[in-house]
């Protein structure tokens, strides 16, 4: 069952933005102080991590906050004690005390997700931080719409339960029906401290074509996955702040 956590940071300095490293070993650390073998799981799982993690980021109120995204549910117990019990960030030696009980918490099941979507033909994302995907042993940072419904059908199927997940099939949609309609992008270096890497960051539209003659169960599976996408990020170092998403919700 997904969650996103944001968790505003307090203090008289402000943070250091974009240790992303620093702010994962934190996350761990967390989980350790309640259950250490889950933390060492986690950090030893070589791929696809069941979270994701943020930049810190200052609001319009003027607080800086971390947002971070679980994609399993045995996650969520273990982070939020473990938040409790630590209390801080510490970013390259220097602590900043976290507002646990000021953290704003979105849930939603899988089932949640995948039956109570509003269908949609044309489906408009936002790409907030620098997006790109793996293509060989190159980036490729553009928002083609195979490339980007593989990456959260991945997730979905690597985290749901069995009797939820979507068939690959829904691939072969996306390559015939879906296509951009239009966008507004740019690229951004995103620094990860040993290296640099440059992704798309944006609004991209995605139009459903003849979404009316095809079978509305995929037309639904699409919205799902689009809807997902806010927890489980896009492309690659998701836990390491790249592939922040969001849907955008407009008025037609």
């Amino acid at each position: 069952m997904p969650y996103a956590i944001e968790f505003p940071i307090a203090g008289e300095q402000p943070p250091p933005l974009n240790l992303y490293r620093a702010l994962y070993a934190n996350l761990l650390r967390w989980i350790a102080a309640v259950d250490s073998d889950l933390a060492t799981a986690l950090h030893d799982r070589p791929v696809r991590k069941p979270f994701t993690l943020s930049a810190l980021r200052q609001g319009r109120d003027g607080d800086y906050r971390w947002r971070v995204t679980l994609l399993e549910d045995a996650l969520w117990e273990p982070l939020w004690a473990g938040a409790q019990a630590v209390g801080v960030l510490d970013l390259n030696g220097c602590t900043w005390p976290v507002r646990w009980s000021d953290a704003r918490i979105t849930h939603r099941s899988y089932a949640l997700l995948l039956t109570g979507v509003r269908p949609a033909d044309h489906i408009e994302m936002e790409f907030v931080s620098p997006t790109t995907f793996r293509a060989g042993d190159l980036d490729l940072p553009l928002p083609e719409p195979g490339a980007v419904f593989r990456s959260w059908l991945s997730r979905w199927n690597d985290f749901a339960p069995p009797d939820r997940r979507i068939s690959t099939a829904l691939l072969d949609v996306v390559r015939a029906n879906v296509a951009i309609s239009g966008h507004r992008l740019w690229t951004e270096k995103h620094d990860l401290g040993r290296s640099q890497v440059v992704g798309f960051v944006g609004q991209v539209t995605y139009v459903i074509t003849q979404a009316r003659r095809l079978n509305q169960a995929l037309v639904w599976q699409l919205n799902a996955l689009a809807d997902y996408a806010e927890f489980c990020g896009t492309g690659r170092k998701t836990t390491h702040g790249m592939g922040q998403t969001r849907r955008m919700r407009r008025e037609r």
